[in-house]
């Protein structure tokens, strides 16, 4: 796949690669939002241009880190528990998100946005958050998430268009 990536840099001009990351635990309600919206969008996302694409990293992040090449930007599609509505949708530039990580080590648990934070602070993106309503053992989203999902999408994408225009 790096050399894949690599040629396609080349064939692309060197023109750097924006990667769409869906990140969260389908098996855990709403901490799948973003896997669900970015598996929603992914076909529209891509239409966005040939430098773009999207990657189901759910919560394996040692892949999600393999797929970021050195130029590479990222988004991060995530759920986050801000405290404001379920269902919004909040765009953070990724050295904007350092409050939101515990630097105390812990090889467990540790999510896509504090291993860049962390170990790869000169990775470039963003993270767009969407508000859990709550986390449970199913692999259906929360009523609520449900009945917003429509929008939910259509704010992300629309997030996306304007980052990547």
């Amino acid at each position: 796949p790096k050399i894949i990536n690599n040629i396609k840099r080349v064939l692309l001009g060197g023109v750097v690669m924006i990667k769409v990351f869906g990140i969260g635990n389908i098996l855990l309600c709403d901490d799948g939002i973003g896997v669900r919206v970015a598996e929603n969008l992914k076909e529209e996302i891509e239409a966005l241009g040939d430098d773009i694409e999207v990657i189901i990293g759910k919560t394996d992040v040692l892949y999600c880190i393999n797929k970021i090449e050195e130029d590479d930007e990222v988004v991060i599609i995530d759920s986050t528990y801000f405290m404001t509505r379920p269902g919004a949708v909040t765009v953070k530039s990724l050295d904007r998100c350092d409050e939101f990580i515990n630097y105390d080590y812990s090889p467990h648990e540790e999510s896509l946005l504090s291993l860049l934070r962390k170990e790869r602070r000169d990775v470039k993106g963003y993270l767009i958050g969407i508000e859990i309503s709550h986390i449970d053992y199913s692999e259906e989203l929360s009523k609520i998430l449900n009945r917003k999902f429509k929008d939910i999408c259509t704010r992300v994408y629309n997030e996306i268009s304007e980052i990547v225009s």
